[in-house]
């Protein structure tokens, strides 16, 4: 009983922390997208997918093409998310 309790107590914790870091990150990849830790949130999802790739595998060699006839990736858009961001330093003074 006094275990469910803890676990009630911890959960109730661990649950506040991963909503204020949501908050944190979501705050951080809006307002500073070239910085520190939106590389890291970038770089961590970019890993996390190459891991669950590499899980994957023998899966994807056993069921060989996917459904459709395309056998790999093709990307419908890849916008460059730094171009918003680049100073282009045609600023005209009046």
């Amino acid at each position: 009983e006094q275990e469910e309790e803890v676990a009630a107590k911890v959960g109730g914790l661990v649950f506040l922390f991963a909503i204020f870091g949501m908050i944190f990150t979501a705050h951080q990849m809006s307002e500073n997208p070239d910085g520190l830790y939106a590389s890291l949130c970038r770089l961590a999802i970019t890993f996390s997918g190459c891991v669950i790739k590499i899980i994957l595998m023998p899966f994807r060699s056993f069921m060989g093409q996917r459904i459709g006839g395309h056998p790999g990736h093709q990307p419908v858009s890849t916008i460059d998310y730094r171009d918003t961001y680049r100073g282009t330093n045609d600023i005209e003074f009046s």
